[in-house]
């Protein structure tokens, strides 16, 4: 599954969301559902789903550095209902990974991500990720190449009909997580009163 790329520049976030809308809106999209990847892109993602009536889903990833080479991926982990782990196993070796590094930082990152998803969605309150079948629509605000790439792997296995990226770096101060939260149980609320 190749995903479909769209760039926007520096742009106001109520102008991004309008135009992405349109954009979407011709398409013509059967079963949408706007992905954020960070807490950063939730309110772009909000916008577009509210003008689209259509499902909010945030996917929370954690990645697992290199030993002594931080700025470098060598694995991801995904906070789907069953967490995914993804080793880029020839970074890992180039990287001389020793014994047990690996699973010692996939158990913080489960546990950063479980934190996480209980402050932005509550216990029981977020979305269920179920993206078999529908279109997807993810609103990148920067996200790795790296990490970006094992997301629409596990997009594709889980059942997408279509992967669509959107990169767009907007404008303004990012919201504070009580805020991010909101806007998701708001998102939520709604899309159960169209459907």
């Amino acid at each position: 599954m190749q995903p479909e790329t769209h760039q926007s520049g520096h742009v106001d976030r109520d102008l991004a969301g309008r135009e992405l809308a349109d954009t979407l809106s011709a398409l013509s999209l059967a079963d949408t559902v706007i992905v954020a990847l960070s807490p950063q892109s939730v309110d772009l993602a909000f916008d577009v789903a509210q003008r689209l009536g259509c499902e909010l889903d945030l996917l929370l990833v954690g990645r697992i550095p290199a030993p002594g080479h931080p700025e470098t991926t060598i694995g991801t982990v995904i906070d789907l209902d069953v967490p995914q782990t993804v080793i880029d196993e020839d970074l890992a070796r180039k990287f001389h990974v020793p014994p047990g590094y690996l699973n010692t930082e996939r158990q913080h990152q489960l546990l950063e991500l479980e934190r996480r998803h209980f402050m932005y969605l509550g216990d029981g309150d977020g979305p269920c990720h179920d993206h078999a079948g529908k279109d997807v629509v993810i609103v990148d605000h920067g996200m790795e190449a790296a990490i970006l790439q094992l997301v629409l792997q596990r997009l594709g296995v889980s059942g997408a009909k279509s992967v669509r990226v959107v990169r767009v770096a907007v404008s303004g101060e990012p919201m504070d997580d009580r805020a991010v939260a909101q806007l998701l149980k708001q998102a939520k609320r709604f899309h159960k009163l169209l459907h």
